[in-house]
């Protein structure tokens, strides 16, 4: 058992190295679609464009694996996901659920074709929204 675990090991090594090499290469192949899309490409072009992209998304995953890119990334969405839910967040939810809302009326009375008095929808959302969590303070009073 001792002397397979090397050999496993060493075969998922290479089998997650195929598989990043296989990611770059569909990387590369949309990339010279979305061009293609943009622009007319003929066959010659791609053959001579392809291997120059694959070159450069070697290149920029090797810059992106160099300078811990993908680490920090993780690590950043890491903390996001455990980071507890503080007040901040819950007036900053209910501040855009409140103009959402006046959105939601005012494209309702759009397809109506009716009158909405957009300001008077955000006065009143707005001071409703101060009921519910108070003036924001300025940095004088705290």
């Amino acid at each position: 058992m001792r002397r397979i675990a090397p050999f496993v090991g060493r075969q998922l090594s290479r089998f997650r190295m195929g598989q990043t090499y296989y990611a770059m290469i569909l990387s590369t192949v949309n990339a010279v679609a979305l061009v293609s899309l943009a622009f007319p490409v003929e066959f010659w072009m791609l053959i001579l464009l392809f291997p120059v992209l694959f070159i450069l998304t070697f290149l920029l995953g090797y810059w992106m694996d160099k300078s811990n890119v993908t680490a920090e990334d993780s690590i950043k969405s890491q903390e996001m996901l455990f980071r507890y839910v503080n007040l901040a967040d819950r007036k900053a939810q209910a501040f855009q659920l409140a103009i959402a809302s006046v959105n939601i009326e005012a494209f309702k009375a759009a397809v109506e074709k009716r009158p909405f008095d957009t300001d008077a929808a955000l006065r009143a959302k707005y001071s409703a929204y101060l009921d519910e969590w108070g003036a924001p303070k300025s940095k004088k009073e705290t």
